[in-house]
């Protein structure tokens, strides 16, 4: 006998045929077709990843789909950001309303003043509306 020792090469289609007739399983559906020629496996759930429709995500595709997951990732921290900045000036501007009604009053402004109390009803369902209705569609589309 010689102290050489026995090299076995298989691909993984081959060795997951093999381990599932070991086992006593059927083997994986499609005969090995989601493997390519090197013996690498699709990964089941990257389907979007495959652009050209091969069964296969080769680099070039991963390096794609990654970055569109990045810009996706960013794309929603400068929504929430809009969001938060949209609310804030929102709320400013329905607390300095008051302010600049009562500073028409003390400054003598009689008919600055009028207008501004005329118009503060209107302002605020217009301002609340607006918020409403953004934060509304965005819990929507998210809740989709």
């Amino acid at each position: 006998m010689s102290d050489e020792k026995a090299e076995v090469s298989m691909s993984r289609a081959e060795y997951d045929l093999l381990k599932a007739k070991a086992e006593g399983t059927p083997p994986p559906a499609g005969d090995g077709s989601r493997y390519d020629s090197r013996g690498y496996r699709t990964i089941d759930g990257m389907e979007e990843a495959d652009i050209n429709g091969d069964g296969h995500i080769d680099n070039a595709e991963l390096n794609m789909h990654l970055e569109f997951k990045r810009k996706e990732l960013e794309d929603a921290d400068a929504m929430r950001d809009a969001q938060r900045r949209m609310a804030w000036f929102a709320l400013g501007g329905m607390l300095l309303y008051p302010a600049a009604v009562v500073a028409a009053s003390f400054a003598g402004l009689d008919q600055a003043q009028g207008t501004l109390g005329d118009m503060a009803p209107t302002y605020f369902v217009a301002v609340a509306g607006i918020v409403a209705a953004f934060f509304g569609a965005q819990a929507f589309v998210k809740g989709k």
